[in-house]
C-alpha cells in the first residue's frame, strides 16, 4: 500500500497485522487509571462508545468487567472479527469513526491511540462527531501528539501512520465544540508516553 493510502486508510494496516497484534499487545491494562477515572462522572450501567476498539482486548475487556456497557467500533474487518470471537455477546460497529452517524447517545466515548491515527485535516471535524454521540455531561477521553504534523510507527511487519495537532488546536476545538478540558497528561510513562485528555461536553 502506498503512503498516500495509508494516511487515509489505517485501518488496512490493521487488518494485516490483527493476528499479529492480538498475540503480542500486552493484556497488562496501563492506562486503568484513566478508565477509571471517567467512571467516577458515570452513571451506573453507562453506556460507552470505544472508537477504534480493535479486537477489544483489553480496554474494552476491562470496561465491560467494570459493568459497563460497551459499543465498540472499528474500521478493520478483521478486528472486529476478532473482537466479535472474543465477546459474541457485545455490540460491534464496522465504520469509519470519521463517517459515525449512529443516532443514539453515549455518556463516554473513547478514543484511546486511534484518533491520533487520523490526517491532521480531518481531525477538527471529529469534534462536532464527538460531541453529536454525547449525553450532556458527557465524557471524552482520546489521545494525541502534542506538536503539528505527521510520525510514522513500524509495528507488525507495516508502517503505521500517526498524525497530530498542536495542543492549542485541540484546547480550542474542544472549547469550540462545547467541552471542558478535565486533564491533560503529556507523556504518561505508566501507559507508554501516552498524552492523554478528558473533557466534558455541555450541551
Amino acid at each position: 500500500m502506498d503512503k498516500s493510502a495509508e494516511r487515509k486508510n489505517v485501518y488496512k494496516v490493521y487488518d494485516q497485522i490483527a493476528d499479529w497484534y492480538s498475540k503480542n499487545r500486552s493484556h497488562a491494562i496501563g492506562e486503568k487509571n484513566y478508565l477509571d477515572e471517567p467512571m467516577t462522572f458515570l452513571p451506573s450501567e453507562a453506556e460507552v462508545l470505544d472508537l477504534g476498539c480493535g479486537n477489544g482486548k483489553p480496554m474494552m475487556e476491562y470496561l465491560l468487567q467494570s459493568g459497563l456497557k460497551v459499543t465498540g467500533v472499528d474500521a478493520s474487518d478483521k478486528m472486529l472479527e476478532l473482537a466479535r470471537e472474543n465477546f459474541p455477546e457485545e455490540n460491534f460497529i464496522l465504520e469509519d469513526m470519521r463517517k459515525l452517524k449512529l443516532g443514539r447517545k453515549f455518556n463516554a466515548i473513547i478514543a484511546w491511540h486511534s484518533f491520533f491515527h487520523l490526517p491532521t485535516a480531518d481531525q477538527p471535524d471529529m469534534f462536532s462527531v464527538f460531541a453529536d454521540h454525547l449525553h450532556d455531561r458527557g465524557i471524552l477521553l482520546f489521545t494525541s501528539g502534542t506538536e503539528n504534523g505527521e510520525a510514522w510507527g513500524f509495528i507488525g511487519g507495516e508502517d503505521l501512520y500517526h498524525a497530530s495537532l498542536d495542543t492549542s488546536s485541540y484546547e480550542a476545538l474542544l472549547l469550540g465544540n462545547n467541552f471542558k478540558v478535565l486533564k491533560h497528561q503529556i507523556n504518561d510513562q505508566s501507559c507508554g508516553g501516552a498524552n492523554v485528555w478528558m473533557a466534558q461536553y455541555n450541551s
